[in-house]
């Protein structure tokens, strides 16, 4: 149903208030025109504005009242006022940052005839009025016609004031999008009294190098660099000649810095020279100060597919900066509808692959690598290896449902007094859990793991649906993967994500009173509706020297998966 149709009191309202404007005597005609094929509306109109007869055309929108209407000429190609689209739609002061349901077509044409009238009016010195602009656009609205924009940190542009006189090669990296080509600036040359300079904040990875192709100078008004950046008619060749003794070979960058101020200039090899805008840097705090207590702070990834890789990625925005990742697994393309990684890593091991992602996050990030299967086969000294990287860091992250890699770990943080978290979610995607084991204050993570499978059993719930307790990925590689949506994993990883930020704050500073949460995401099995959360009191549970046998294996029948 149509909008007309919807509500046909308002468009007999429409046609009230402009019949009443005919009265006023500046409307001369008026025709509407009801397309009931496509449902569109709109109103060809003749009015006198700015000493000229005006025949337009207001077009209502299909969302209408909700948005507003737009007014054009009538005849495509006609400019009236410089408050006009390139559309032809005339720009006013009704218009969709300023529109309101209580307003309607007639205050449009009142706002177009005031527009023209006034631009129309001519002074007793004959300057014609202007109406002023009340443009309120984003930095990204105004960006949307720069195609050429450069990306200079603060970092680099004090490196090169700091030089003084000279011009240096600009090292420059480039990624080009749909709407837009970046200039990343990531290093300035060096020379017998500077050391070269590189910009550690931004990830190797990041687009394509370019070599030789900038240069960059603190220029001066009326010197020659300064002439060849904003002269209107220099060919390129002596622009290039300004910045550089090396001939123009077609294409290349200058940057000028004037006062603070960044000119920049794309030279092509159809001797055009080309604006570049320089994108301001954001320096706004957007992370808590609650996580300065991550900083310094090392944390083991035990598993990097879906959930890992999130609480991974998560973290390195968080601050965490110093990574150890296990792993065995090959990224494939149908692990890309949960994992944080994309097809840029398939065929990479996931581990490979999620540091390369968190060196983007972070270019200083730090990121050790055991490219293995914790509790799989392997050597003694290896498995060794990777046991006594764990027992250095801080925070032990596990999420690869493995049986005996789960035994491996919560062995580590248990001698070595290391807190660790896991979670999993169930198959189905209907919920989750996630726990954790700080040595001296909890049970072991075995211990705790074993309480938790206990409490799945209780008596008083029913069961579990079927796929439940699928023993997802500890199996041959063709078994039937679980079922789970990226949402469901993205829920359950963003909680695991806070539970480890949180136990490693000082004990007195946590925000969960409780060691697991059994946590629902729709209405199925104990749960009664979405956001439905069951912590699971561990507080009477002791921690034993060797977990039972029986019920190791029966945990791992029911909640032993491992994410893809």
């Amino acid at each position: 149903m149509h909008w007309y149709e919807r509500r046909p009191r308002r468009l007999a309202h429409e046609r009230n208030v402009i019949d009443a404007l005919k009265n006023e005597g500046w409307i001369k005609a008026v025709d509407w025109v009801i397309d009931t094929q496509v449902g569109n509306v709109h109103v060809d109109i003749d009015f006198e504005a700015g000493g000229q007869l005006r025949q337009a055309r207001m077009e209502y929108p299909f969302l209408y009242p909700s948005t507003p209407p737009r007014l054009l000429p009538r005849f495509e190609g006609q400019r009236w006022s410089n408050h006009q689209w390139g559309t032809g739609e005339l720009c006013l002061q009704v218009r969709a940052d300023t529109w309101l349901k209580s307003l309607d077509g007639s205050d449009l044409l009142r706002s177009a005839r005031y527009l023209l009238d006034t631009e129309a009016a001519v002074d007793e010195l004959g300057r014609p009025g202007v109406v002023p602009a009340e443009h309120r656009f984003t930095e990204g609205q105004l960006l949307r016609w720069e195609y050429a924009r450069l990306v200079l940190s603060d970092e680099l542009l004090t490196e090169v004031q700091s030089r003084k006189s000279g011009c240096w090669v600009l090292d420059l990296r480039t990624n080009l999008f749909d709407q837009s080509c970046v200039f990343l600036g990531v290093g300035v040359s060096g020379s017998p009294q500077h050391a070269r300079w590189r910009d550690s904040t931004i990830p190797d990875s990041v687009g394509l190098q370019e070599h030789g192709y900038g240069r960059i100078a603190i220029v001066e008004d009326g010197d020659i660099r300064f002439q060849a950046l904003t002269s209107q008619d220099m060919p390129c060749e002596e622009r290039w000649a300004a910045f550089s003794s090396i001939p123009f070979n077609g294409h290349g960058i200058v940057v000028g810095l004037l006062d603070g101020h960044v000119i920049a200039k794309f030279l092509g090899a159809d001797n055009h020279t080309y604006n570049i805008i320089k994108i301001l840097m954001d320096k706004q705090q957007r992370s808590s100060a609650r996580h300065e207590v991550l900083s310094g702070k090392r944390v083991a990834i035990l598993g990097c597919g879906s959930m890992g890789s999130k609480v991974a990625a998560t973290l390195a925005r968080m601050g965490i900066a110093d990574f150890f990742l296990v792993d065995s697994d090959v990224l494939k393309a149908g692990n890309l509808v949960r994992n944080e990684l994309d097809w840029g890593e398939v065929g990479a091991h996931k581990a490979d692959g999620l540091a390369e992602r968190l060196k983007r996050i972070n270019a200083q990030a730090k990121v050790d690598k055991w490219i293995n299967q914790l509790g799989g086969q392997t050597s003694v000294e290896t498995l060794t290896s990777c046991l006594e990287t764990l027992k250095g860091c801080d925070l032990i992250v596990e999420t690869t449902g493995s049986g005996q890699g789960f035994v491996y770990a919560s062995s580590v943080s248990d001698s070595e007094r290391v807190p660790m978290v896991w979670g999993r979610v169930f198959g189905g995607g209907f919920g989750g859990y996630i726990a954790r084991s700080r040595p001296d204050i909890e049970p072991t993570a075995i211990d705790v793991r074993n309480n938790i499978y206990q409490w799945f059993q209780s008596p008083e719930f029913p069961d579990p649906p079927a796929d439940a307790g699928l023993d997802y990925a500890f199996g041959p590689d063709d078994q039937t993967p679980m079922i789970a949506d990226d949402a469901d994993v993205s829920v359950i990883s963003a909680h695991l994500t806070q539970f480890a930020v949180d136990t490693m704050r000082k004990v007195v500073d946590s925000e969960y009173p409780h060691s697991v949460y059994v946590i629902g995401m729709r209405k199925e099995w104990i749960f009664q509706q979405p956001f439905d959360v069951r912590p699971v009191d561990v507080s009477a549970v002791r921690s034993s020297d060797i977990a039972e046998e029986d019920e190791e294996v029966k945990f791992c029948e029911l909640a032993g998966r491992k994410h893809d």
